[in-house]
C-alpha cells in the first residue's frame, strides 16, 4: 500500500471493507438490541451479538494487516477514508462491548424476577 496511484486504491479498497464489516456489526447489535427490547428472547439477541462478533474480528484483522506493514517500514499515505474506517470499527467494537453487558444484565434480570415470581 505504497504511496501509489495502485497502493491508493488498494487503501481505499481495503478501508471500505473495514467499513463495511465494522457496519454490518453495528447493524447486528442494534437488531440484537431491538430484539431483548421488543421480544425479550436473549438467545436470539446472543446470536446476533456472535454475528456482529465475527464482523468485528474481519474488520480488525484488516487494519491490523495494514498497520502491521507499516511496522514493517512499508510507507502508507494518510488517508482520510482510512482513518474514518478506523474509528467506524473503534466505536462499534465499543458499542458492542456495551450491548454485550446490556444484554447479559437485562437477561440476569429476567431470571430473578421470574426467580421471584415463583417464590
Amino acid at each position: 500500500m505504497e504511496a501509489s496511484k495502485n497502493g491508493a486504491d488498494k487503501l481505499n479498497e481495503l478501508s471500505m471493507n473495514i467499513l463495511v464489516h465494522a457496519g454490518n456489526a453495528r447493524n447486528f447489535m442494534v437488531q440484537g438490541l431491538q430484539i431483548v427490547e421488543t421480544e425479550n428472547n436473549y438467545n436470539k439477541a446472543e446470536k446476533l451479538m456472535d454475528k456482529a462478533h465475527k464482523e468485528i474480528v474481519v474488520a480488525h484483522g484488516l487494519q491490523t494487516e495494514t498497520l502491521q506493514k507499516e511496522a514493517m517500514g512499508r510507507s502508507i499515505r494518510y488517508s482520510v477514508l482510512f482513518c474514518h474506517a478506523q474509528d467506524t470499527l473503534m466505536t462499534a467494537q465499543s458499542e458492542i462491548l456495551i450491548a454485550k453487558h446490556l444484554i447479559k444484565l437485562c437477561k440476569s434480570k429476567s431470571i430473578k424476577e421470574k426467580s421471584d415470581i415463583h417464590d
